[in-house]
């Protein structure tokens, strides 16, 4: 059974919770294309906490309420128990990984992508300080967050760069989000990790080895997360989406608009200190496209990647996995600028 809201974090949008008064009503209503919600209650996953997911913690604060929506926001244990909770009806909306999409449209799932936007390569892979080059990983445990999960292929592909193989050459250990990760390789559980920010600054303060980092080793950009649902869905709830994302456009605003208010947002979600939340935000922040566009000069990279791994037997062309109505009408449901 897919998991449910008790195995979940959860936080809802129309609970109090810190700084929600922080915000603003944001303004503009929809053009008329896009009418009154089929459905105003919904369920929306992510796949872990991280800072990539900031204006999805402040649409849950107010932006979705005011776009009309009683949201509840689940946070699961990885891109699989995200995607089998899609798969099992357990939540209306997905924001996981595209590679995650890609996984459950493999196996059969009608499920579909309806906007992006979220760019960030802010992956890096840091190793014990007595390991120095790739060369060094050879026989080594290797932590990623789950097996199918963005680090998984990130790793994979990494490896198979500097002439290791995944499956021989080294162990890779699922161990859950870039914390978990990190406290795995301080515990010599495993001696290399895949991590984000602010976890990367803490190993490069503690004297771990920077073996390499997402920008530099794959891609500049990168595409991390995407809104998806099951097609049956989409069909019958077009104003429900238009709105979820009028409250995510909504939401990326205020954070560019009170940089305080949304660096509270990490401190009172993700438990940062004020400093790690500061220059958390400093790096997430331009790496959103507030019309929902997946990185196109990286997805010959993304693809490569799932080609390499053996998750696809040829690229799949982008309708196969995003509708790009609600990207293409944009100026239509949009809140005012």
């Amino acid at each position: 059974m897919p998991p449910g809201p008790s195995r979940a974090h959860v936080l809802g949008a129309g609970a109090a919770v810190a700084f929600s008064g922080a915000w603003a009503p944001f303004a503009g209503a929809a053009v008329p294309q896009y009418g009154k919600p089929e459905s105003t209650d919904l369920k929306v996953g992510i796949p872990l906490d991280a800072t990539s997911y900031l204006p999805i913690y402040i649409a849950a604060q107010g932006a979705w309420k005011d776009a009309g929506l009683n949201v509840q926001l689940l946070a699961f244990r990885g891109d699989a128990e995200v995607s089998q909770a899609l798969a099992g009806d357990s939540i209306d909306v997905n924001c996981g990984s595209v590679t995650g999409l890609v996984s459950l449209i493999a196996a059969g799932q009608p499920a579909i992508g309806v906007y992006g936007g979220f760019n960030l390569a802010g992956f890096s892979w840091y190793a014990q300080p007595g390991i120095k080059t790739w060369a060094g990983v050879r026989g080594k445990a290797l932590g990623i967050s789950t097996f199918g999960s963005t680090t998984d292929a990130l790793t994979r592909y990494v490896l198979r760069k500097h002439g290791l193989d995944p499956e021989k050459d080294v162990h890779l250990v699922p161990v859950g989000n870039t914390v978990n990760e990190y406290q795995a390789l301080k515990a010599n559980r495993t001696q290399v990790a895949i991590i984000s920010a602010p976890v990367t600054w803490e190993a490069e303060s503690d004297g771990y080895t920077l073996l390499g980092t997402q920008q530099r080793e794959v891609a500049p950009a990168w595409p991390e997360h995407i809104y998806s649902v099951k097609t049956k869905f989409l069909a019958s709830n077009r104003n429900t989406l238009a709105a979820l994302l009028r409250g995510h456009v909504a939401a990326l605003r205020r954070a560019k608009a009170d940089r305080a208010a949304a660096v509270a947002v990490f401190v009172d979600r993700l438990k940062y200190t004020p400093a790690l939340a500061s220059r958390s935000y400093d790096e997430v922040m331009p790496s959103f496209d507030e019309r929902g566009r997946l990185p196109d000069r990286s997805m010959s990279v993304f693809w490569d990647i799932l080609l390499r791994n053996g998750d696809v037997k040829a690229p799949l062309p982008e309708s196969a996995i995003l509708d790009r109505q609600f990207i293409d009408s944009f100026a239509a449901w949009a809140p005012a600028s």
